[in-house]
């Protein structure tokens, strides 16, 4: 992420932190169930023949109707699989998507957030200091954002199809619609006009009716982070809350076990759990799936204080299983658009 983009991610946030009132009443609607969702282990988005999973994957990846959740069954360890309870499987509506980008860049990266959803094109890797372009939409941090557009300096200004739009750096942010601000930026991209490109690729900006399964989560508000060179070789994790204690969370390719770790179960499922630094817990949720939970700890420049509040506890293998427990995991991760344009 760039630093025009957190600041203006951090400020808003900030903003909104400030008006919120005090945490007992909404941290007590948070924790009170929500009829329409169970807690499962982990949800199975497919059909009980590989043939309906094909078409499934498919249906989702072609642009299913924004919000609405794909046909799921839970997993039973104990026995053979079998119809079972329909379950959410959550989804990001993605609502716009780039129309041109440089040539030889595909869609490597996309991050799920509480602000909104950022897709990241690149040629190849999007690890830092790489050429990409970042598209992001801002849905719940707008009303914060969309101000500062239409308020930039008046040297700053512009518009993007109509809309009121602003430079910040060399970054493009415009208000969309309202509830809506899309920004595009290059980074560590060379031998171009930056503000040039960056203009083309707004301009390009149409609108896109598919959702994306959302990996895992524990609530309305995960933060997922998805990568990789294609469909076969990604990197899933980030972070979830539960009882106002941050996780982090990755979904591996693997089988293994972690290092020293002692094998336990959790909802039947077998799992592995190591004592080892702040604890983690590794759930077989498939043959070649593995969701591994561990304490978030709190990122901080070498040699600086944790701030006070934030320092990461150890947990013991009763919590991270009742963290397991409690997430939705999409054993069929939605990857099929790493890689293409």
């Amino acid at each position: 992420m760039n630093d025009t983009t957190e600041t203006l991610i951090t400020d808003a946030l900030r903003h909104r932190a400030e008006r919120t009132p005090p945490p007992g009443v909404v941290l007590a609607a948070l924790r009170r169930p929500r009829r329409d969702r169970k807690p499962l282990l982990l949800v199975l988005a497919a059909a009980t023949t590989t043939a309906a999973a094909a078409a499934l994957v498919v249906t989702t990846v072609n642009g299913p109707t924004a919000g609405q959740a794909p046909p799921a069954r839970e997993v039973v360890a104990t026995s053979a699989p079998t119809p079972a309870r329909v379950a959410d499987v959550p989804t990001r509506a993605l609502e716009y998507r780039p129309g041109v980008v440089p040539d030889g860049y595909a869609e490597r990266q996309r991050v799920i957030g509480p602000w909104g959803t950022t897709r990241i094109y690149a040629p190849g890797s999007t690890d830092p200091g790489s050429p990409l372009v970042r598209f992001g939409v801002f849905t719940s941090i707008a009303g914060d954002v969309g101000p500062k557009v239409e308020n930039a300096p008046v040297a700053d200004r512009t518009t993007v199809g109509g809309a009121p739009a602003a430079w910040f750096g060399d970054s493009l942010y415009w208000n969309a619609a309202p509830g809506r601000v899309l920004s595009v930026g290059l980074e560590d991209v060379t031998g171009v006009d930056v503000r040039a490109q960056v203009r083309r690729i707004a301009d390009s900006v149409v609108a896109d009716p598919a959702a994306m399964r959302v990996p895992f989560s524990l609530n309305e508000y995960p933060y997922v982070v998805v990568r990789g060179s294609g469909p076969a070789d990604w990197v899933i994790d980030g972070t979830s809350d539960l009882d106002d204690v941050r996780y982090a969370v990755e979904l591996l390719r693997t089988a293994e076990a972690p290092a020293g770790s002692t094998p336990t179960t959790v909802g039947g499922e077998p799992a592995h759990y190591s004592a080892d630094g702040f604890g983690l817990l590794a759930v077989q949720v498939a043959p070649d799936l593995q969701v591994r939970v561990k304490p978030h700890e709190f990122p901080v420049r070498e040699g600086e204080p944790v701030p006070p509040g934030l320092e990461t506890r150890h947990a013991p293998v009763e919590v991270l299983a009742r963290v397991a427990a409690a997430l939705a995991v999409d054993v069929d991760p939605d990857v099929a658009w790493i890689g293409t344009r």
